[in-house]
C-alpha cells in the first residue's frame, strides 16, 4: 500500500511538471507578431516608406509564412510618392543576420515585373531561425532611396 501511495505521488508530482513546462511555452499566433517581437522595439512593418520618402515599399513572400531552407520568391512592390507604381526600376537586396554578423545563404535578384511596380525577387533562403534584416536599394527615374525591412524566422 505504501508503494501504491508513492508511486500515485510521483505521478501527481510529474503531471503538475509537464503542466507547468506547457504554461511557459510560446503560444503560435499566426501572422502576428510574437510576444519578444512586439516587446523588442524593432520595426517589422512589411510595408513603409523609403528612407528619404521617395517611395512606399511593402515586402513579401508569395506563399505563406517563410520557414528554413527552401529558397523562395517574394514581391516587392514600390509606389510613388503620389501611389502610382514604379516601374523600370533597378533593384539590389542584400541583408543577413545582424546578431550573428553574417549575411545572407544566397544573392536574391529582382527577376522582372510580374505587374506594374511589382517586383519578383527570387533566391531569398534562411539558414536558420532568428531575426533577419534585409536592405533594398531602389533607382529609378525618381531617384535613389533605400528601405529596410526585419523579419523573425521562429
Amino acid at each position: 500500500m505504501r508503494n501504491l501511495l508513492i508511486l500515485a505521488g510521483i505521478v501527481i508530482v510529474a503531471i503538475a511538471g509537464y503542466f507547468a513546462w506547457v504554461s511557459m511555452q510560446p503560444q503560435q499566433q499566426g501572422h502576428q507578431q510574437s510576444s519578444s517581437q512586439q516587446g523588442s522595439g524593432m520595426d517589422m512593418r512589411t510595408e513603409k516608406p523609403s528612407d528619404n520618402g521617395l517611395y512606399s515599399v511593402s515586402f513579401m513572400p508569395t506563399e505563406g509564412e517563410p520557414t528554413t531552407g527552401p529558397i523562395s520568391v517574394w514581391h516587392l512592390k514600390i509606389t510613388d510618392a503620389e501611389g502610382n507604381p514604379v516601374t523600370g526600376a533597378e533593384i539590389v537586396v542584400d541583408g543577413g543576420m545582424p546578431a550573428h554578423g553574417h549575411g545572407l545563404p544566397t544573392v536574391p535578384a529582382a527577376t522582372g515585373e510580374v505587374e506594374p511596380g511589382v517586383y519578383a525577387i527570387d533566391g531569398i533562403k534562411f539558414s536558420m531561425v532568428g531575426h533577419w534584416k534585409f536592405d533594398v536599394t531602389i533607382k529609378s527615374d525618381k531617384g535613389e532611396d533605400s528601405v529596410s525591412f526585419n523579419r523573425m524566422l521562429e
